[in-house]
């Protein structure tokens, strides 16, 4: 009973074992009493004794095995026979003790062994009746008859209630390795579905705040007026430093700190390379706060994307609250592309990934030379 199975696996047979064991104990006790009311011999008690021997030594882990016989069953039925035969030939009222040793013998051997060894009890009561004067050998076999068929009934019982509770015990083994893989299986795909969103969060702002810092000391070293551009990489670098903190806190975007949705994709668009013009349409609704986040990192990588594939001159971000859902629209007036023609990069796969947790749908339309636009819709309902 050392696992959780084995300890939900106890069921009503196993919890039978001590009534079983005072049962044996108060049919000893009865047959010994009974013999020595019947004035029979004293000598005729001992074997009767030895019987509670032989349970202690054999029958007690014979009836309790997982699987019968043991070793151990085979042992108790001889000495079982031997014992309660022995007995039954000096005291006939030796016989009360069968109604414990037929159930152990089905408990503890085959039905088809244990049948032959009941067969086998009943040698020594048959035989006293027998020799005994004017007793009516026509009823004594209708008591053989009746008390093997009794017995036969009682085995059957006892066995079949053994198996239902063994299959039982083994159903329930399998569901408890099943739902063990099915907890191993969850817990891979959190740990995936968390490296993964980890890995998105990174790409969104650490990734894309060095290269930002990365272009602008680069442009700084080309062009004149290179303080705006060191001011600005500063700025990005205090931004990313913001955002580094903000993964570490789990928390949201730092952009939605303390602002409404539509104030932190303006934020977004201050200080970008290009002028970019934010729009709100319709009468804002309260969101949850994993679809502003989701909705501020689309907004992210769709000005990231402008910044470092579309030589555009400006870009917009709209954002339109509807009754059932919200969108949000990243577009540019630079070159564009063929979309039938170019694979989505890590940046839009992610996005991807983002919003369709959340049971909504993106889409880009783009041309070459006539800019992009990625849109993005979430129902306003989790």
């Amino acid at each position: 009973m050392g696992s959780p199975v084995a300890a939900r696996a106890e069921n009503a047979w196993l919890r039978s074992y001590p009534f079983w064991d005072a049962y044996f104990a108060v049919v000893l006790i009865t047959t010994v009493i009974a013999m020595v009311a019947d004035g029979g011999p004293l000598i005729a008690v001992g074997p009767v004794l030895l019987l509670a021997v032989s349970y202690v030594l054999f029958g007690r882990k014979a009836v309790r095995a997982d699987a019968i016989p043991v070793r151990e069953s085979w042992w108790y039925a001889a000495s079982m026979l031997v014992l309660i035969t022995g007995a039954g030939l000096l005291e006939p009222a030796a016989a009360i003790a069968l109604s414990a040793l037929v159930p152990m013998a089905f408990m503890s051997l085959r039905v088809g062994h244990a049948v032959v060894l009941t067969a086998a009890f009943f040698a020594a009561p048959v035989l006293n009746g027998l020799t005994a004067a004017g007793t009516d050998q026509l009823q004594i076999l209708l008591a053989l008859i009746v008390g093997l068929s009794a017995s036969a009934l009682l085995g059957t019982f006892i066995s079949r209630l053994y198996r239902q509770n063994r299959e039982r015990a083994e159903l329930i083994d399998q569901l408890d390795r099943t739902r063990a893989q099915l907890a191993e299986v969850s817990r891979e795909a959190g740990v995936l579905a968390e490296r993964e969103r980890l890995a998105g969060d990174i790409h969104d702002t650490l990734a894309q705040g060095f290269t930002s810092i990365i272009m602008l000391l680069q442009s700084a070293e080309a062009v004149r007026g290179a303080e705006r551009h060191v001011s600005l990489a500063v700025r990005t670098a205090k931004e990313n430093l913001a955002e580094t903190r903000a993964l570490i806190a789990a928390l949201g975007p730092p952009a939605l700190d303390g602002t409404s949705l539509g104030q932190a994709l303006c934020r977004l668009g201050e200080g970008f390379e290009v002028p970019v013009e934010v729009i709100v349409r319709g009468e804002p609704v309260a969101l949850p706060a994993t679809a502003e986040a989701v909705l501020v990192r689309v907004a992210q990588e769709g000005l990231a994307n402008v910044r470092k594939h579309a030589r555009a001159r400006s870009a917009r971000l709209t954002l339109d609250y509807g009754d059932a859902a919200v969108r949000l629209s990243v577009s540019d007036d630079g070159d564009g592309f063929e979309p039938s023609t170019t694979r989505d990069g890590y940046g839009l796969r992610t996005m991807r990934v983002r919003v369709a947790r959340l049971g909504g749908t993106v889409t880009v339309a783009a041309a070459p030379g006539a800019g992009t636009t990625v849109t993005v819709e979430l129902p306003c309902s989790p």
